[in-house]
């Protein structure tokens, strides 16, 4: 089982440093210019290109072009649909514990934000 999704991106935007327990995450550019980081560095993902993002490591994507952007993504398993479909009632940045909390319960931290609620 897996999800595919799209996300369109203003430029400097994406997502932020993130890690899943449970999910491979494969990326490709619809239009625009992103880049991926793995933790350590930065790199634009190629046209026509892919980058496999495994579980356990630390990733995120931008938009690093100079106008709107998409990106596609094919996450591994059968929640994470279930856990966009949750995550897109909260609003950034005002909702910024909550998402935490929400997304924990979903085996996602976010290394750069707070911890999840005790």
């Amino acid at each position: 089982m897996f999800s595919i999704g799209r996300q369109t991106c203003k430029p400097g935007s994406g997502t932020p440093p993130h890690v899943h327990q449970h999910e491979d995450e494969v990326f490709s550019v619809v239009t625009g210019h992103f880049e991926i980081f793995n933790g350590e560095s930065w790199t634009e993902i190629p046209k026509n290109g892919i980058i496999f993002a495994p579980r356990g490591g630390v990733h995120c994507f931008r938009n690093c072009g100079d106008t709107d952007g998409t990106i596609q993504f094919i996450c591994s398993g059968d929640r994470f649909d279930i856990f966009l479909e949750g995550l897109s009632r909260y609003v950034l940045p005002q909702d910024v514990q909550a998402i935490v909390d929400y997304s924990a319960t979903y085996g996602i931290t976010y290394p750069t934000l707070p911890p999840p609620s005790a």
